[in-house]
């Protein structure tokens, strides 16, 4: 559809529901699955009374005797586990690996590391190359690949480079530089008040180095960001933030709308947005039983608030699993990101 301002908003849906409904649609699922567990836990605690011949005599009685049910403690145990790590917030202070050596079995992959001003350290990461880079003299485009929370330089480099391997055979894509830097917890922000300079690390430093280390086309026509979960969010606020050096970013289950402090704030403002002299393409994908769904509804008013084009793509049964993401749209992750790239003939 048309929007104003000479803007395209091509946001579609795999299912139609408006953007109002994402919190709505997730607020009403955690309470059927609290609602359900709830009935399934006195049920069995029923069972349990009746297996031992206790007939609670009053709804009190009966509440204290499923408060002490070992089905209700499971429940809690594994609810918390599976999702306290997701909602915990951002650490960048908590223990973080920032070199983390890695023999790669997978053709064009390797690791590298240098002495980060912004991180006081050694920092990782890691690179693909497309199978021709050694016998041509090309310049490529690069991607710049930002994995999630408790992830590190090498944690999807195995599994995204194949993905680009796949569509490159195919003919979908043309050849890239696939670039997987090491953002820790940090939301790949800087934070002032720790030696935690994400931001600034990939910005200022990783960026010129992979650009003076290979052949590269240094322009933001060449140049996009991708990521999962904290790296989706990281990917779409960066390219937001930094038009000049981004042309596109595109996230899986991206942490786009949980609160991420001024900057990010800043970087949906839809007055700062509808200022924009350089428009970014944006992709974003989440599944209706991720996490993340619901943080994507302030995100998206802003941009359709600005009339700032974008694609949404909504999957029916998929949950915070990257493992899905790429079986489910991986091809169309790569090809949007690479659909302004053109092959250049070798020089």
């Amino acid at each position: 559809m048309t929007a104003g301002g000479g803007r395209r908003d091509c946001a579609y849906y795999q299912a139609s529901y408006p953007v109002s409904s994402l919190q709505s649609r997730w607020k009403s699922s955690g309470w059927l699955v609290s609602a359900s567990l709830i009935s399934i836990t006195a049920l069995l605690k029923i069972r349990e009374l009746q297996s031992l011949a206790i007939k609670p005599t009053t709804f009190t009685h009966f509440f204290f005797q499923l408060m002490k049910s070992r089905h209700l403690a499971s429940c809690l145990l594994v609810s918390t586990g599976l999702f306290l790590p997701l909602l915990k917030a951002e650490d960048p202070a908590e223990k973080v690996i920032w070199n983390n050596p890695q023999t790669f079995t997978a053709a064009g992959l390797s690791h590298h590391n240098y002495a980060s001003a912004a991180m006081a350290t050694e920092v990782g990461y890691s690179v693909w190359l497309p199978p021709d880079y050694e016998t041509s003299s090309a310049r490529y485009p690069v991607i710049y690949f930002l994995h999630g929370m408790g992830g590190n330089e090498s944690a999807d480099a195995a599994g995204f480079s194949q993905i680009l391997v796949k569509q490159l055979a195919a003919g979908k894509i043309p050849p890239v530089i696939c670039v997987f830097p090491n953002g820790g917890k940090s939301g790949y922000r800087d934070h002032a008040d720790t030696h935690v300079n994400v931001e600034s690390m990939l910005i200022r430093e990783l960026v010129p180095l992979i650009d003076k280390t290979y052949r590269t086309r240094a322009d933001r026509n060449s140049r996009v960001l991708g990521g999962f979960s904290m790296g989706g969010g990281g990917s779409v606020r960066l390219a937001l933030q930094y038009p000049e050096l981004f042309s596109a970013a595109a996230s899986w289950a991206g942490a786009i709308g949980r609160p991420q402090g001024d900057k990010f704030v800043a970087a949906l403002d839809p007055h700062l947005l509808e200022q924009r002299s350089l428009t970014v393409r944006l992709l974003m994908i989440v599944g209706y039983e991720d996490l993340t769904y619901p943080w994507h509804a302030a995100p998206l008013e802003a941009f359709r608030t600005a009339r700032y084009p974008f694609t949404l793509h909504t999957l029916e049964g998929v949950g915070h699993e990257l493992g899905k993401y790429y079986d489910l749209t991986g091809a169309e992750f790569a090809t949007f990101l690479t659909k302004e790239f053109t092959a250049q003939p070798q020089s």
